[in-house]
Formats: structure tokens, sequence, C-alpha cells
């Protein structure tokens, strides 16, 4: 590739990241945002960490489900300056996001516990909440948050990227780039 079509593909590849982090920088819906605050959270900690979830779980599907290796790192650039702006209203605000975002990476990557990844995902949602000790019933709600905010991101994914399509008589591992 010459550098004019290097350029291109860069150009291109922005702009879908843009366009995938475009649905996940929508605002929490607010019945989510009234069910977490009711859990005796402040209103303003219950969107912050439903944002930081969104933003996780964005990340996370950009790294496990994208067809292009380079989908990932091109959705954390897309979301970069963001957190940069962020962290120069609000100090904490960059500081609380690598710590939120470290967490949620770890809970996806505990092997050996029973727990299924979404659970182990609301856990975190609810620690980062101020909920050190769930009840079950918020540990499922929190589950059912993650598991749809998920497959919005999916479907984010495949409108921003699209979807792989392989011929019917031909084996993936055949397939050469």
């Amino acid at each position: 590739m010459g550098f004019i079509a290097d350029w291109r593909a860069a150009r291109e590849r922005r702009r879908r990241a843009d366009r995938f982090l475009h649905t996940l920088l929508t605002p929490p819906e607010s019945a989510d945002v009234d069910w977490l605050s009711a859990l005796t959270v402040r209103r303003e900690l219950a969107v912050r960490e439903l944002t930081f979830a969104r933003r996780a779980l964005g990340l996370l599907v950009a790294e496990r489900d994208a067809l292009d290796d380079r989908t990932a790192a091109d959705v954390a650039h897309a979301l970069a300056p963001l957190i940069e702006a962020e962290a120069r209203k609000s100090p904490d605000a960059g500081s609380a996001w690598a710590a939120r975002r470290r967490a949620y990476s770890a809970a996806m990557t505990v092997r050996g516990q029973s727990d299924a990844p979404a659970t182990r995902f609301a856990r975190v949602l609810l620690e980062g909440a101020g909920l050190s000790e769930p009840a079950e019933e918020a540990v499922v709600r929190a589950a059912a948050f993650v598991q749809v905010t998920r497959s919005q991101a999916n479907e984010a994914l495949r409108a921003a990227f699209g979807v792989a399509s392989l011929p019917e008589d031909v084996r993936p591992s055949a397939i050469r780039p």
C-alpha cells in the first residue's frame, strides 16, 4: 500500500471507531440511573458508574468481537480525547476512569469462578457505585444491564465495522488475506 492508501485506510478506521463510540457515549437510560440511585447511591455516582460501565463494555466488545485486531486500539484512541477533557475539568475523573477500567478488565479475565462474566461485571459496577455487599436482586438487575449494554455494543460494532461473511464451501482457516 502506498502512503495515500494507508492514510485513507486509517481515516476510514477512525471514522468507524467514532461511529461506534458515538453509540457508547449516549447517556445511560433514566430508568437505569433511577434504579441504581435508589440503592442508596448518589445520582451523580450512579450516572458516572453506568457511563463507565458502558465505555468499558464497548472497549471489551471492540477487543473481543471485532473483525480486525486494530479495532480496539482505534476505539481506545477515539475515546482518549474525551477522557482527557474530563480529566481537565475534574482531576479525579481521569484517575477514576483508569481505576474503573482496570476493575472491569480484571473482572473479565478472572478464571476459576462459577459466576458468569456478566455477573462478575455487574458486581464491579455495583462496587463502583458504592455497594460492596449488594443484594442478589441488585446483582441480577445489574447483570441484565450488562447484557443489554453488551448486546447494544455488539450491534453498534457490526453497524460501524461490518459483519463477517464467509463462503459456504470454504473453511475460515483456508482463507488468506
